[in-house]
């Protein structure tokens, strides 16, 4: 049985409706382009306008990196946002399993590219999911869950989203009630509601919009399958092989798709990130992970004159840490180049800072990124 995901490669590539979404995408209709004059961080115009008028361009994570510009089709819009197929959510999954936990979710951060009309009465819900029971495929063979119940979201104006007509911003979203305790893998992402105009390249509202992600191929790990007997003992007896989920499109039909497996073979990180608050279980190893990174919180936090940000690495990469008061306004940034594999800590002088709340982000050059919560005595 564990040879079998060497047959389900073969039936991959074999049998495209297996293999593809009912949409029928085709890898070939996937077109990267790094265009190399379009510099994030030099706030210079992102991606290139279409026939129609509809911007088409995702910008990648790190702003020192060129645009990465994906279109699926012609002037099909976005593959995470307004597109022909009105696509309605999508979703980034957070692996968390801590059973002394005490770990919530208080709001997101996410980077949005596109058009807006500035008198658009479109919004978009900001979600968290909790992961639904692996879904089954075939023999041996099933998926390791897609998001299913909201346990927390935001209703936000898409004027509100931080597109701009020179340069798109990271924007915080917070949750008027954060998410109860959690202590399983959950899912941070948005949903919209819209009308896709074929002809205009535009929404109902005037609107064509995606949230960012990184260049395709660029997740980590490599591995798109898990291969273990013993994944869920007494209940999942006969199943070895799991595809493993990391970001989810869900389509108008209301079913979710994996965007590796099912929608083109994308392989890239989103754009969103959870603003977690973790408290140290017991054995202080309360952590969340997505891909590379994983992430213990801060301590002391409460802080009076430093804390220390604390996560790891599964391969090298740079970090970049940015501080942000309870608005999203921009304090400190903390870069630290060429990390190696294992865990580190970043201590942050908080000695400057008045007391209250703050809110930092922690992002690799890998496309990972996880935010947290912390007091300023």
């Amino acid at each position: 049985m564990k040879n079998f995901f060497i047959l389900f490669f073969a039936i991959l590539f074999s049998f495209p409706a297996f293999a593809q979404r009912i949409k029928n995408i085709h890898e070939q209709d996937i077109q990267c382009i790094n265009n190399n004059t379009d510099n994030l961080s030099a706030g210079l115009p992102s991606g290139r306008t279409t026939t129609f008028g509809d911007t088409i361009s995702i910008p990648h994570v790190s702003g020192s990196d060129t645009i990465t510009i994906y279109t699926i089709g012609t002037d099909s819009g976005y593959v995470t946002g307004t597109n022909y197929w009105n696509d309605k959510s999508f979703a980034e999954r957070y692996d968390f399993y801590a059973y002394d936990s005490s770990i919530q979710v208080i709001g997101v951060f996410a980077l949005f590219s596109g058009k807006v009309n500035p008198l658009s009465a479109q919004t978009v819900n900001f979600n968290v999911w909790n992961q639904t029971y692996p879904v089954p495929i075939s023999g041996s063979l099933i998926y390791n869950g897609f998001p299913s119940t909201i346990l927390a979201s935001d209703t936000v104006s898409v004027t509100q989203l931080g597109i701009g007509a020179t340069h798109d911003t990271l924007k915080e979203f917070l949750f008027a009630t954060p998410t109860s305790f959690l202590s399983a893998p959950f899912y941070v992402g948005y949903s919209v509601n819209y009308t896709y105009n074929v002809s205009t390249g535009l929404t109902t509202n005037g609107d064509n919009f995606g949230l960012a992600c990184s260049k395709n191929g660029e997740r980590y790990p490599a591995a798109n399958f898990t291969i273990d007997s013993n994944i869920n003992p007494g209940i999942d007896t006969t199943v070895d092989t799991f595809i493993n989920v990391q970001n989810a499109t869900q389509g108008s039909d209301n079913t979710w798709y994996d965007n590796y497996t099912q929608n083109a073979l994308l392989k890239t990180n989103l754009d969103i990130y959870p603003i977690a608050v973790i408290g140290y279980s017991t054995a202080g190893t309360s952590k969340i992970t997505r891909n590379n990174l994983s992430f213990f919180g801060n301590y002391p936090n409460p802080a009076t004159d430093y804390t220390n940000i604390r996560f790891s690495l599964s391969a090298g990469a740079d970090v970049t840490v940015m501080i942000m008061d309870m608005s999203g306004h921009l304090l400190n940034t903390i870069t630290q180049n060429k990390l190696t594999t294992g865990e580190h800590l970043i201590n942050v002088n908080t000695s400057a800072l008045p007391a209250g709340d703050y809110l930092y982000l922690i992002r690799t050059s890998a496309g990972d990124g996880i935010a947290g919560k912390m007091i300023k005595l």
